[in-house]
Parts: C-alpha cells; structure tokens; sequence
C-alpha cells in the first residue's frame, strides 16, 4: 500500500481555513490517515517516504460543480476569443485558428461583445472577409448564440430550412439545434484531445472533482459515454450529469443523477433569459421560457420516481420561479430525496422563488465569476436588465440567509475553470449587501460540491479517512488583500497524495535521496 509523510506545510480545513490545524500528515492507500503536528520527528514514521511542502498553505482540494468538461477542451482546442479586445482582434484570432485548422469548420469560442471596443458582434459579412471561403462558427461566451460565415449559413439551411439569422446570428431553437448537428459531426480524436486539455487546465488550477455536465444538444450521441470513460481511465474524479430527458445512461452508469443544463430559459447575455419585463436594451423580448410547467412536473416526477438528482438551468426570474415552484411540488408529492435537486444559476430568484427553494430543500449551484465579469452598475448585466434589476442578480447571502446551501462552480468554458476567480466574485460582489465572507467563499468551492453529491464522507476534508486531495498555495488568502483574490494561484496540487501538478513527481533513482519521495505502485 503506498503510504507517504507530509510534513513543513500550514494544513487549514474546514470549517474556518483560516487557522493551521496540523502541518504534517500521513496519506496511505490515497487516503489521509493521520494528521497532526511534527509527525516528521515521531518514530513511528521515521522509514516513511517524505514529502516536504515548504511552508506554504495546504487546503483541501478545489472542486467546481458546474463544468461542461468537453466543451472546455474543445474551447481550449479552438480559437479563443474570450481575451479579444477590439474586433480587428477577433478577426486576426480566427485567422489563426482557420490556419490551425485544415479541415471544414473554423470554430471560434467565448466571443464576449460586451468587452470589444467597439460593443458589438461582428457581422456574417465581416467574418467572410477576415476567413473567405470557410466554414466558420463564432459562439457567444454565453453558449446560447452564435455568428456564422456565408458558407456555414448555407450548412445550416440544409440542416435547418428554416434557420434564420436574427441581427447575423443564430439564437434560440436554431442555434439548439445547428449546434448539435455541428458538434456531433467534431471527429472523436479531436473530442478525445479536448478532454485531456479540459483535465490539464482543471488540475493547473486546484480543481480535482468536476460536476462534467454532458450531453444535450451541444453533444454528439456518443459523446456522453466517451466523457465518462475518459475519466474512470484516466483517474480524473468527474461526476457525469446526463443532459438529458431519458434516464436511461444514467440508471445504465450507476449515476445517481440527471441533467445539468436543462434549460428552463436562456442567457441574459443573448436575452433569451425569462424576464416578468422587458430587457432594457431591447424592449421588444422578454427572453423565452423553453419549458412549460407540465414539461418540468414530468421531469421532476420521473427523477423522484426512480430516486435521481436532477439539475436544471434557470436564470430570469420568471424561469427561476417556475423551476423552483416545480421543485415545491415535487417535494410536497414525493417526498425527500436521497440528493436534493438543483437549480442551476439561479441568477435573479424573486422572494417567492427563495421561499419555493427553501420548502423544497434544493441546492443552488452559482457562478460567482458572472459578477466579477458582468455585474456591477456599468457592465453587461445592467445595460442588459437596467441598474436596478442588476442590483439583485445573484444574491448569495440572501440566499445563504434563508438557509439554502450554494456550491461554487465556473459555467467552464463560460468562465474559465478558476475558483479563485469564483472566491473573488463571492467576496467583491458589486453589491456589498450580497457579499459572503471567504470562508464561505471557500466552503463553496471545497466542501459544498462534495455535500451536493453525497461524497461529504470521504471528499472535501483532510481528516483521517478522507481522500487526499489537496493543494498548496504560497500566500495566506486570509493574509491576501480581499480585492485580488482573483490573482492567487495554486503551485502544487495533489490527487490521492500523487502529485499531479506541476508534473508528477518521478520515482528515484540511483541512491536514495536525503528527503526520499514518494514511491507508488
């Protein structure tokens, strides 16, 4: 059984991370065994292989508990346009990619018009000129829209007759299903270096456990499946959520859950989130309500049957408090659940929703990074909802007030994998009354993710029977000033006491080292 001793490191756990409670500990079998202080001198581990971690701050590991882990890597496979400042810089970016990129498609990925110079999405026209004669797709960050080349308009009338471009770009119903065909067609060997780039980018950020919601209209019809043996292959702790209505992958896999980003409504970025009035900036739509109230008691009733999770996206509040009603009754039908469902975003809950959420017993999985790139009285969410709405999105202490628990995730590739990115917005909310303290903010990202999915036994702590997992970090993020939160980063992380960033470290060679690693297998 591999056993090893870490020792010289400021070990924080839960509930508080603010204090050392050890600063050394024993992992055998990939699980904690003992914790304590200067274990490194005791006798009874003097022959054990060490491990010194140098000072720095040890946390249990990060987990995100809404990552479309596919998509992630594809993204991080594609051009990326997320850090685009101007659309000369768009375009050049999408040149790039079209020369990376022999095949048929040019896919660009997280265009964020709201952070351009100039305000607004390019035009079909302008892609052709800047990629003639290609394929082209440039999906907004938001994943609910997307600009397309001339020649990509004509693929999607032979797919779609009726596809329409609203303002040059394809949203609702038509992007739904363009892109389904679209990435369904992707060739299994690109699918299969997205995923294993989507593995890297969590693991250089902290991030061991990832919710990988998957499938759906984004998905090809074997793309689910393919996910969930990547990760049993390659050892990466991913929770599949089928985005799906059919239960069938999932009772098939063991999954004791469904869905994900079931969509209840849209985004406020497209304006296809449900709005009770109309968008500021565009006074003709209320967004769009996908699903009705029969639609979502189905749903709801099925998964309680057959004893699943289910997770669904709702964002304005007319979708939020149709989800949040449904949870209600179901509840109030059925009875509790072994996992509580989940609504998903949540981002503008009325009062009646809260109280709906909180009768039901549901988690609400948030992504606080929305507030620190589109919250605030002058970014995207206000010129979208007016000031006054913008206040109220995402209102995390009202909602930890009234007793509903929150799990951190990123939305990836929406926002990139990057908890702190998430503390940092939980704890600089724009508006100061919905901000929580930062070990909430850390809870959020540690332990929570674990609590929604039943794993809280074994996950999420380093304590004696717990799996190790966890990071280093060289700066106190108590010690650290609360507004760059966001600029922490990890400098090792490991899965199951194996170092797994920066690099696995080797098995020795030759004489024995004087502060011998850890040996495995």
């Amino acid at each position: 059984m591999d056993t090893c001793l870490f020792f010289n490191g400021s070990g924080r756990d839960a509930p508080g991370f603010d204090r050392p409670v050890f600063d050394s500990f024993v992992a055998s079998g990939g699980l904690v065994s003992q914790t304590g202080f200067g274990l490194e001198t005791h006798a009874a581990w003097k022959d054990l292989p060490r491990i010194d971690l140098q000072g720095q701050i040890v946390l249990p590991a990060f987990a995100d508990a809404h990552v479309h882990f596919l998509q992630t890597g594809l993204t991080l496979l594609g051009g990326r346009l997320d850090e685009a400042a101007s659309l000369d810089e768009v375009f050049e970016r999408l040149r790039e990619a079209a020369a990376r990129s022999p095949g048929e498609w040019v896919l660009g990925w997280n265009l964020d018009e709201t952070m351009l110079r100039e305000k607004r999405l390019p035009t079909v026209t302008e892609i052709d000129h800047a990629v003639p004669g290609r394929k082209v797709w440039v999906s907004r960050v938001d994943l609910h829209s997307a600009i397309p080349s001339t020649p990509a308009v004509a693929w999607a009338k032979t797919v779609r007759p009726g596809a329409t471009l609203h303002h040059d770009y394809f949203y609702r119903d038509d992007y739904t299903i363009l892109c389904s065909r679209l990435m369904g067609g992707l060739p299994r060997e690109m699918k299969e270096r997205a995923l294993d780039l989507a593995r890297r980018h969590c693991l250089e950020r902290g991030v061991t456990t990832v919710h990988a919601l998957e499938g759906g209209w984004a998905a090809g019809p074997d793309d689910v499946q393919m996910v969930a043996d990547f990760l049993v292959r390659e050892g990466f702790h991913g929770l599949v959520f089928h985005q799906s209505e059919d239960p069938g992958l999932a009772r098939r896999n063991g999954w004791p859950r469904l869905g994900g980003c079931l969509m209840v409504d849209g985004s406020f970025g497209s304006r296809t989130a449900a709005l009770s009035s109309p968008y500021a900036d565009d006074p003709s739509t209320t967004g769009t309500v996908y699903r009705d109230a029969a639609n979502l008691d189905r749903l709801v009733g099925l998964c309680a049957e057959q004893g699943l999770q289910l997770a669904m996206h709702a964002i304005g509040d007319v979708a939020v408090e149709q989800l949040a009603e449904a949870y209600r009754a179901g509840r109030r039908r059925y009875g509790p659940q072994p996992l509580p469902n989940r609504l998903e975003h949540a981002e503008l809950p009325t009062p009646a929703a809260i109280d709906h959420a909180v009768e039901a017993g549901a988690l609400v999985s948030v992504q606080p990074a929305f507030e620190v790139l589109w919250g605030g009285p002058s970014a995207m969410y206000a010129r979208r909802l007016g000031p006054e709405r913008a206040s109220r999105t995402n209102p995390f202490r009202t909602l930890r007030q009234r007793g509903l628990a929150l799990a951190g995730g990123s939305d990836s590739p929406v926002t990139p994998v990057d908890p702190f990115l998430g503390i940092h917005g939980f704890v600089n909310h724009p508006t100061p009354s919905q901000r929580i303290d930062l070990a909430a903010a850390l809870d959020a990202f540690i332990g929570a993710p674990h609590r929604f999915a039943g794993e809280d036994r074994h996950r999420g702590r380093l304590q004696p029977g717990y799996v190790a997992d966890f990071v280093c970090l060289p700066t106190d993020p108590f010690r650290h000033p609360p507004e760059r939160l966001r600029d922490l980063r990890v400098s090792r992380v490991f899965a199951g006491g194996r170092q797994v960033f920066p690099d696995p470290i080797p098995e020795p060679t030759g004489t024995t080292p004087a502060t011998p690693l850890c040996r495995h297998g």
